[in-house]
């Protein structure tokens, strides 16, 4: 198990439709465990009991647990980015309450908790990044478990991203990330073309803030030690039709950096 850090660290769970499967106690137990890191837990519109759970999580833990209860459904994007301005807000600012790191993860926790030390800790020990992707590299004394379908598209779709970027990065999509603070507010400020290619659009921003041969210094990814694929996907099959457009639209709109 990664050391303990004490830098403070605020983890965004985007939640729709998740009263069935949310794995309540696993959160706070280790929020118990981690007392300088904090949970976001975004209802993003859902129709079933999501909220009443997230709100009672809340109750459980308000000091380490924030429920942030969204109107409508935004898809997941619109949820990373209400979590990641909340939770940045002026007010928590003037309370010196603000996270020194900030992150999201997916709420089936196919990335385990424990990964936001790993993270955490990426950040500790190397100043100059502002982003560290978990990256789902299968290798020798990791657990990554992922459908053969679903690995081998996901190597084509990276890929494609990858060129579109001009980056080398080998797993853009994987739903763990955690950033500094002081990036934050650039990287999220404005609304994302896609609800599920944002994170392209978060390395693209990345990419324009810094140019090309400098945003190498600022983004690095660390290969889990576990990720587990869950079989209830919040991913509709006929999203995959569309996915091949929002990249063109990504593209067309980030082709200039």
């Amino acid at each position: 198990m990664a050391a303990r850090s004490m830098s403070s660290v605020c983890i965004i769970i985007p939640c729709y439709n998740e009263a069935n499967r949310l794995p309540v106690d696993t959160f706070l137990d280790y929020a118990r465990q981690h007392p300088t890191v904090h949970f976001c837990l975004v209802d993003d519109g859902s129709s079933d009991a999501t909220r009443t759970i997230l709100e009672r999580m809340q109750t459980t833990l308000p000091t380490q647990i924030v429920a942030l209860i969204l109107g409508q459904n935004q898809g997941k994007a619109g949820a990373v980015r209400a979590g990641m301005l909340h939770m940045i807000r002026p007010e928590l600012q003037q309370t010196n309450q603000l996270p020194d790191y900030l992150g999201f993860f997916d709420a089936d926790l196919a990335t385990p908790l424990d990964a936001i030390g790993d993270l955490t800790n990426v950040l500790d020990t190397r100043s100059e990044l502002d982003m560290v992707l978990g990256s789902r590299i299968k290798r020798l004394g990791s657990d990554i478990q992922r459908k053969m379908f679903r690995h081998y598209s996901g190597r084509f779709i990276a890929t494609l991203i990858s060129n579109i970027l001009e980056l080398p990065v080998y797993d853009s999509q994987c739903g763990a990330k955690l950033f500094r603070r002081p990036v934050v507010s650039y990287l999220f400020s404005q609304s994302f073309i896609s609800p599920w290619l944002f994170d392209v659009e978060l390395l693209a921003r990345l990419i324009q803030r810094y140019g090309h041969t400098d945003v190498l210094h600022h983004v690095a990814e660390f290969p889990l030690r576990q990720w587990v694929e869950k079989s209830d996907s919040r991913i509709q099959p006929s999203y995959y039709f569309k996915l091949w457009y929002e990249l063109y639209r990504i593209y067309r709109h980030y082709r200039h950096l």
